[in-house]
């Protein structure tokens, strides 16, 4: 009971407004905060699933989030900023959330596009990007993985220390799978040449772009962007790398993915997702109907994505991708998500906006479970299934 009741405030202090006192606290008063699981008794199944998936040893620190009709019903936290400090993560904690950085790009050229900076429509700059084939892509195909170009070409570069403006000369030597616009491909390097672009149309450098027109702006109250200003806050959790490894030691959270902010440089707290969800959605302001339709619709067809989905595939009957936002068809339920990796790192943002549900997750390791914390939400919250998905990682 005290678990719900705390569980109750955190939200109801999540949505008061800037300035409002935090209500007090007593035995006597406690029962009149009321437990959101009455209203969505799926949170009481999930919680002793959360509960039984994080005894795994291999997750080192996860923060989590329900929300429904636009509003947080459901927080957990779990574990360390680094494991065996005793420094517990919680919603402030700074995660580095990879690739839904791109979800971030793309409401930003929305926006952009909107006020009348950019036109999506429009090649990209040959001096920019440059690719084989009959045409430049569109921005707009750039930011919907639509190049031709092969999957995440030359991340391996990247990752070896390579400068992304020379890794992106190179990719106008690069055989295309398909011509300009034909298919899916997903990309990063060729992804963060959006940044040249935006920073010619407004005069500012991409990452002051991105603060002063989205996160000041909507007030996320510690969004950043690189390893500096990840290392720098209060508190950051540490990777814990390795999908095998046997005891977990914290290690470097530098990665050459900071030199592409576009497609992988933010760091976001619980607090920073559950915000972006509900600005997502329409719940808190920030983006016009125009805006959030724009960047929801789809834009190709994710076939790539949609096999590699396994046995997911028994919900998701199809996928697609728009501006820096994957979609999926799940049981007929239209869901709006992306999800992000980089090595001791993972995150997740799964919208449903006709309902006004959102889930989303933040961890600080290399694991098996958190991947599958998604599909067992939906799974409880729908009745499409039995919420089994983590069920093959619990311990006897």
């Amino acid at each position: 009971m005290i678990r719900s009741i705390l569980t109750a405030l955190t939200c109801l202090v999540a949505t008061m407004p800037a300035g409002a006192q935090t209500p007090a606290i007593s035995d006597a008063t406690a029962p009149a905060f009321a437990d959101p699981r009455a209203s969505h008794p799926y949170l009481e199944t999930l919680d002793s699933r959360l509960d039984a998936a994080m005894a795994d040893p291999r997750i080192v620190g996860l923060v989590a989030a329900v929300i429904e009709n636009g509003e947080p019903v459901y927080v957990y936290t779990h574990g360390e900023t680094a494991a065996g400090s005793g420094e517990a993560v919680t919603r402030q904690t700074l995660f580095r959330a990879a690739s839904v950085s791109k979800t971030f790009t793309g409401t930003l050229l929305g926006m952009l596009e909107a006020d009348g900076l950019i036109d999506l429509s429009a090649p990209v700059p040959g001096d920019v990007l440059r690719v084989q084939g009959g045409r430049q892509p569109t921005l707009e195909e750039i930011a919907s993985h639509r190049t031709g170009l092969p999957p995440n070409a030359y991340d391996l570069d990247l990752e070896a220390g390579q400068a992304p403006s020379r890794i992106r000369a190179r990719l106008a030597n690069v055989d295309l799978l398909c011509p300009v616009g034909d298919c899916y491909t997903y990309q990063n390097i060729a992804f963060s040449a959006l940044e040249g672009v935006v920073s010619e149309a407004t005069g500012e450098d991409f990452e002051s772009v991105m603060r002063s027109r989205l996160i000041d702006p909507l007030g996320l109250p510690a969004a950043s962007v690189g390893t500096v200003a990840l290392t720098g806050s209060p508190s950051w959790a540490r990777p814990h790398s390795g999908w095998r490894r046997q005891t977990n030691r914290a290690g470097d959270p530098s990665t050459p993915y900071d030199t592409i902010p576009s497609a992988s440089g933010l760091n976001l707290s619980l607090d920073d997702m559950i915000l972006w969800a509900q600005v997502q959605m329409g719940a808190r302001p920030g983006l016009s109907d125009t805006v959030r339709s724009r960047i929801h619709a789809p834009l190709t067809d994710t076939l790539r994505e949609t096999r590699r989905l396994g046995e997911l595939r028994q919900r998701v009957d199809q996928t697609w991708y728009g501006l820096g936002w994957r979609i999926y068809d799940w049981e007929g339920r239209t869901l709006v998500l992306h999800s992000g990796y980089l090595s001791g790192y993972g995150a997740q943002i799964v919208l449903e906006p006709e309902t006004g549900f959102a889930f989303v997750a933040l961890w600080n390791s290399d694991n098996r479970p958190a991947w599958w914390l998604w599909p067992t939400v939906m799974d409880l919250r729908t009745g499409d299934g039995p919420g089994h998905w983590l069920d093959r990682f619990l311990e006897d």
